[in-house]
């Protein structure tokens, strides 16, 4: 191997001290030799490090006692590791590679957040225990109350009437009575509307209620709309794909420390979350077909959406955050004309 010399300079271990040097590579040491002809270093071929080059940065040389040496042409590389270093360079130098790159990592996120994890999320349903989905359900539940709700004004007469309603669709649908159980708040904020929780729960507000007094067939399809998000586990799915995103999102672009507060802290952010039109057409197929198959009629569904309709429409004209929730499910129109039309199979 040449042992000639390679002008450079040597930074000392732990230090900003440096000192310019000459290196002589032999087939089994490196020495460093001083302005002097001092010998500042000498050291196995195989206690050195060398440290990955980049174009137009030199390729330095790391020391066991913790020194280095960085050549002065940044172009040099070391002859003992000439095939490593010729790989790299020549992928780092492919212009071919680089656009190939530019073009695929957009294209492998995009993948990676719109197919895996929805994927990823839909795998985990069957790994989150009863009791991890009881607590998210219940913490988000807990938080919501906090943000959102207030104790309801229903009369008790009304209320126990509509859990009769409800413990009938459940006992028809042969469903389990202690995991599906329903709850009545004031809520200014969501005004009429209701809402599953992963565990079971179902919330109505008492603004849906009094929406829907006088037609009770449209108000038991809501209740089995949100019935049907338990059921396919669409709260857990959407808990999975946030906690997911976050933590891809986290690793590619280096914060890892909120990994653990997103992973735990999941379930409280159920209040800002929305459900994808694909679930919310899940929803209310099941909705139409248990209608159906409960002996009703679809055209319940179609009413409940209407009146909604109506309800929402009024309440975006006085606050744009309403647009917002229409957004995130398909198209009113498109839901009544569906349900009206649908036809059992």
């Amino acid at each position: 191997m040449s042992n000639s010399a390679i002008i450079g300079c040597y930074y000392y271990p732990n230090s900003s001290q440096h000192q310019q040097c000459s290196a002589i590579v032999t087939d089994e040491h490196v020495q460093l030799i001083g302005a002097q002809q001092q010998l500042l270093l000498c050291s196995a071929l195989v206690n050195c490090q060398l440290e990955s080059p980049l174009p137009g940065i030199a390729s330095a040389i790391s020391f066991s006692e913790g020194g280095r040496f960085v050549p002065q042409d940044i172009h040099f590389r070391w002859p003992f590791a000439a095939d490593k270093q010729g790989l790299t360079e020549r992928l780092e130098k492919n212009k071919a590679l680089i656009l190939l790159s530019i073009i695929l990592t957009p294209l492998l996120l995009w993948f990676i957040l719109y197919r895996g994890i929805p994927a990823i999320a839909v795998y985990s349903v069957s790994l989150a225990s009863p009791n991890t989905v009881e607590n998210m359900g219940e913490q988000a539940l807990t938080v919501i109350e906090k943000v959102a709700l207030e104790p309801s004004m229903l009369s008790e007469d009304k209320q126990a009437a509509l859990q009769l309603q409800w413990q009938t669709i459940l006992n028809k649908l042969n469903l389990d009575t202690t995991k599906f159980r329903l709850s009545f708040y004031q809520s200014d904020y969501l005004s009429a509307n209701a809402f599953a929780l992963p565990h079971g729960r179902v919330v109505v507000t008492d603004e849906l209620v009094t929406l829907l007094n006088d037609k009770p067939d449209a108000l038991r399809a809501i209740l089995l709309h949100e019935i049907g998000h338990v059921e396919y586990h669409h709260g857990i799915r959407l808990t999975a794909q946030a906690a997911a995103s976050s933590i891809v999102l986290a690793v590619i672009f280096g914060d890892l420390e909120g990994i653990t507060e997103v992973v735990l802290g999941s379930g409280s952010s159920f209040l800002q979350q929305a459900f994808s039109r694909d679930m919310e057409r899940e929803a209310d197929q099941y909705a139409i077909e248990k209608l159906i198959e409960l002996g009703y009629s679809n055209h319940d569904f179609a009413d409940a959406i209407e009146a909604l309709q109506t309800s929402l429409a009024e309440k975006a004209k006085l606050d744009d955050s309403w647009l917002k929730y229409l957004s995130t499910h398909p198209s009113s129109q498109e839901r009544i004309t569906h349900a009206r039309q649908y036809q059992p199979q």
